[in-house]
């Protein structure tokens, strides 16, 4: 009976896992990491740290058949997962499943949704001219929950200021403000920006609390 081979199914467009590969050879070992409780002053907690998973992926052209090709072909598909491309404003990389054989006539599901969070390669085997024909990819997955949008409490006396940091853009700031980054407009229209791409760290930006008539102004 062959051995079922490691299936990492690929999000292709917004919350849709129509992509998929299958690993050349499979892991030896896979390694999972979740933290149950962390340490506070006034006691332990249950943690909030997301469950981490990590494997080593070997490639070796020259085991299927000659003349081996550019062992790269095929490292790039796992290194793609780490490019953005999925979503608008700012673009994220996609998320992934990691699937090695069934249960029960069920999908064994090893990261049911994640990110590839790193990946190093090791190009270990040449040909003559150079041509890389053996790698090693350690990859670590890092599991992906829905992020709880910040509330806002309405105040109709004070709204709350914040001092745009050096890097911050009207996307991010709306993104850490309101959990949503299209809601830069919202942030635009209260301070009068005329050029919202321009943002000069020191600037004093109001954040207005979240009413109905603000979900209007997202993109």
């Amino acid at each position: 009976m062959t051995l079922e081979k490691l299936t990492i199914k690929i999000e292709s467009e917004k919350d849709k896992f129509n992509d998929k590969f299958k690993v050349l050879f499979n892991p030896n070992q896979v390694e999972i990491v979740k933290t149950g409780w962390t340490m506070q002053q006034y006691g332990p907690v249950a943690s909030k740290e997301l469950t981490q998973l990590s494997l080593d992926l070997f490639f070796d052209t020259t085991l299927m058949g000659f003349p081996p090709e550019n062992v790269q072909n095929y490292t790039r598909k796992i290194f793609s997962l780490t490019q953005p491309r999925i979503g608008t404003n700012p673009k994220r990389p996609p998320r992934c499943q990691l699937i090695w054989g069934t249960i029960s006539g069920k999908d064994s599901v090893l990261l049911p949704d994640g990110f590839l969070e790193s990946v190093t390669k090791k190009l270990t085997h040449f040909l003559e001219d150079g041509t890389p024909v053996r790698a090693t990819l350690s990859c670590t997955f890092k599991e992906w929950k829905e992020p709880k949008k910040k509330a806002k409490i309405l105040n109709p006396i004070d709204d709350p200021v914040r001092i745009v940091k050096r890097g911050e853009t009207l996307s991010s700031i709306a993104t850490e403000e309101y959990g949503d980054p299209s809601l830069w407009r919202v942030i635009a229209v209260e301070n009068k920006l005329n050029n919202p791409r321009i943002l000069n760290p020191g600037t004093v930006l109001t954040i207005p609390p979240l009413r109905i008539t603000n979900l209007s102004q997202k993109e």
